[in-house]
């Protein structure tokens, strides 16, 4: 089963930039992971807007043969803009390594090297994988927080800003230069501001469910309540498996991806 496609911002030196990434997934036991892109390419636009607008209009990509292409062409422009959990700045790795390490600032590092490591493994980029294959320390980020505790802690975090002050350069210059912002039309660009200056329409997935919902209390009010209950949980659990993003465990950016820039 294919992961949905999922709506990123990447902070580099060209600005804040607009990209789309499919996270792994497995199609008759194949391992599959792509971006947004062509070839050696990787695409990406300075709003949400445009890249909405790309999405609806073109289909000369390495993204147009995943599954889930044909319903992103049909969703709201929303749809497009990153949550606050998948945008990442590369440029300000090298402060946010600089501070003391505390939760967020270790979530926040180790989910922007994730996103790098999977465009370099994804896009074959010598410069970003040897920069995380020759450093292993850089693995200790995702044990979290108690990993850099006490005397021990703070050496290795001391040893992490070592390595991102000396050779993350590197990487966000090996990013760049695969970085190619689309011409798009400017007036499906517009409509997608216009749907973007509205308010998100309801998820469709969440209209289903209370409809399921209020059907199943129609038609099943004579069952007790711990019968009831029991819908509920599995109901609960359904969801939650359905939400999951294949792709998204903690320590997946050790893993090796695909070595093409697209399916």
């Amino acid at each position: 089963m294919a992961a949905d496609i999922v709506p990123i911002r990447l902070g580099l030196t060209k600005g804040d930039l607009y990209t789309l990434w499919a996270p792994r997934w497995r199609d008759e036991g194949d391992e599959w992971e792509a971006f947004l892109g062509k070839d050696e390419d990787l695409y990406a636009f300075e709003s949400v807007a445009d890249l909405a607008a790309f999405v609806r209009t073109s289909k000369d990509n390495d993204l147009s043969d995943h599954p889930e292409w044909d319903r992103l062409t049909e969703a709201s422009a929303h749809k497009f803009d990153p949550a606050e959990d998948r945008q990442y700045d590369f440029v300000s790795l090298q402060e946010l390594a600089a501070e003391k390490p505390s939760e967020e600032t270790i979530k926040q590092l180790h989910s922007t090297m994730a996103i790098a490591s999977a465009i370099g493994s994804v896009c074959e980029m010598p410069a970003v994988t040897k920069f995380f294959n020759g450093n292993p320390v850089l693995g200790t980020v995702g044990a979290g927080v108690d990993a850099f505790s006490g005397r021990t802690g703070r050496k290795r975090w001391a040893e992490i800003e070592a390595v991102i002050a000396r050779s993350w350069d590197k990487v966000v210059d090996a990013i760049d230069e695969i970085v190619i912002i689309p011409d798009v039309d400017e007036a499906v660009s517009k409509k997608a501001e216009a749907e973007l200056a509205e308010p998100a329409p309801a998820p469709v997935e969440t209209a289903e469910a209370d409809t399921d919902t209020e059907d199943r209390d129609d038609t099943e009010d004579t069952e007790d309540t711990e019968a009831e209950a029991e819908v509920e949980e599995s109901d609960d659990l359904v969801g939650n498996a359905e939400g999951t993003v294949l792709g998204s465990d903690d320590d997946f950016w050790l893993k090796v991806g695909i070595d093409l820039c697209g399916l």
